[in-house]
């Protein structure tokens, strides 16, 4: 009798989100959000219109990032270049597209309680 594969497909979802990275994380280099922990490492950020936002996973984490907050994603928001949910694994690196609408947006970890960042997106400089 065949064993069906969700039965191994769902250890290894639960242990990817349970248990830290055996990798070491790489630093988020300057001008990037990084994530310390179950934490984005800054809880603002400013930008201005027509710049792109990276997001560097620089934690033993994995994280699951998107428009939305408190771990609530909400898909899409308008005005917000991210569509859905995008995982970050260690060492993965996320940019989104351009940010075309001044205001103040938000995102967050559908993953960690209160992993949440503020996005001010202020005119062109």
């Amino acid at each position: 009798m065949a064993i069906p594969r969700i039965l191994f497909v769902i250890p290894g979802l639960l242990g990817g989100l349970l248990l830290p990275a055996l990798t070491a994380p790489s630093s988020a280099p300057a001008g990037t959000v990084g994530m310390v922990s179950d934490d984005f490492a800054q809880d603002v950020v400013t930008i201005h219109v027509g710049q792109q936002l990276t997001f560097v996973n620089d934690s033993r984490f994995i994280h699951i990032i998107g428009p939305g907050w408190n771990t609530h994603l909400w898909g899409h928001e308008r005005g917000v270049p991210m569509v859905g949910a995008r995982l970050m694994q260690t060492n993965s690196v996320y940019t989104t597209g351009r940010w075309e609408r001044p205001g103040r947006y938000r995102v967050t970890c559908s993953v960690h309680p209160h992993m949440n960042l503020v996005v001010v997106v202020v005119g062109k400089p």
